[in-house]
């Protein structure tokens, strides 16, 4: 007996068409299996209406691959000697290092030319990037290496984000004075997406599922999440709920099998509505207005639920989504 997900998959077509209507096409993110919902089930959702899609790596792009035939743009390098493969899947492989960039203009040379790379300019650890000093001599070589660029950066922090967008525009001069075929240029993720910050696609990921993370995009949430009921408690039946000190006397409670090892946060207690959260139960006051299984459904707004929860909306969808 566990908690049933379901995924709307209407919702996040309308959540990957108001990011679209920013003014960019939308290349949906879908790392990490999807956030957890599977990549191949959100690409059969948002083949119709997204421009490509975003994945963390080679093997990501392999898993992905038999259910689009849309472009599919990686995040790292491929591990050493691969990049051909990443070609060979129609993936757009992004390369950060020397050893990667060579790789590209050899298969670029095999292949008679028309080899298009990804490079990230951001000095932050944890992408697959080349640091903005380092912009102008990676042109260069990438202008030796005859491929064209798709140039892309990441606004990873509100109070850096001027600084990153304008060493980004900068790195975008240093490859074209290179002579380098900038193809594209991206740069905005959930969080950045607005009407300014265009460019030639959003890229969204968390956002097809309803969080926003300070963008002003009207999304709902595509995640429903319903609960078996274990037991129900008429009005002063009990007088404590589950863990800790919450009062329930004179609420009648059903207590749910979902808990924070189901992925539904333990922070998520108010105290008023659900009482307790345990590994495996949750407590909740029933109420005849609503369906007491019901924990998560489109009238939820994910960001609130992830401030309520004291976590980021991305483990608030990853926790659900995995359930």
């Amino acid at each position: 007996m566990r908690p049933a997900v379901f995924l709307d998959g209407g919702t996040l077509r309308a959540n990957a068409a108001a990011f679209a209507a920013l003014g960019a096409p939308v290349a949906a993110v879908v790392k990490q299996d999807g956030y957890g919902a599977g990549a191949r089930r959100l690409a059969r959702e948002l083949d119709g209406v997204v421009e490509s899609y975003v994945v963390a790596d080679l093997d990501e792009l392999a898993a992905l691959r038999p259910a689009t035939r849309k472009p599919v743009r990686l995040l790292a390098d491929a591990p050493p000697g691969l990049l051909h493969r990443v070609l060979d899947l129609g993936g757009i492989p992004n390369v950060a290092t020397r050893e990667a960039l060579a790789e590209a203009a050899a298969e670029s040379a095999r292949r008679g030319g028309g080899v298009t790379v990804r490079v990230g300019i951001l000095d932050a650890a944890g992408w697959s990037s080349i640091r903005p000093q380092d912009a102008a001599a990676f042109a260069a070589a990438a202008a030796q290496a005859g491929v064209e660029v798709e140039l892309w950066t990441h606004v990873s922090s509100a109070a850096r984000a001027g600084a990153i967008l304008d060493a980004f525009v900068a790195a975008r001069r240093a490859f074209e004075a290179a002579g380098v075929r900038v193809v594209s240029v991206d740069a905005a993720g959930t969080a950045a997406a607005r009407r300014g910050l265009a460019f030639d696609r959003f890229r969204i990921g968390v956002g097809l599922f309803g969080a926003r993370l300070g963008s002003t995009v009207d999304v709902a949430c595509a995640l429903r999440i319903v609960a078996p009921v274990v037991r129900c408690f008429a009005r002063g039946e009990v007088g404590w709920a589950g863990y800790g000190d919450t009062a329930a006397q004179n609420r009648a409670v059903a207590v749910l099998r979902c808990g924070y090892g189901d992925g539904f946060p333990e922070g998520m207690r108010d105290g008023e509505d659900i009482l307790s959260i345990g590994m495996q139960y949750t407590t909740r006051v029933m109420r005849e207005d609503a369906d007491v299984r019901v924990l998560v459904d489109g009238s939820h707004d994910l960001d609130t639920l992830a401030a309520r929860a004291g976590i980021s909306a991305h483990a608030l969808v990853v926790g659900l989504a995995w359930t």
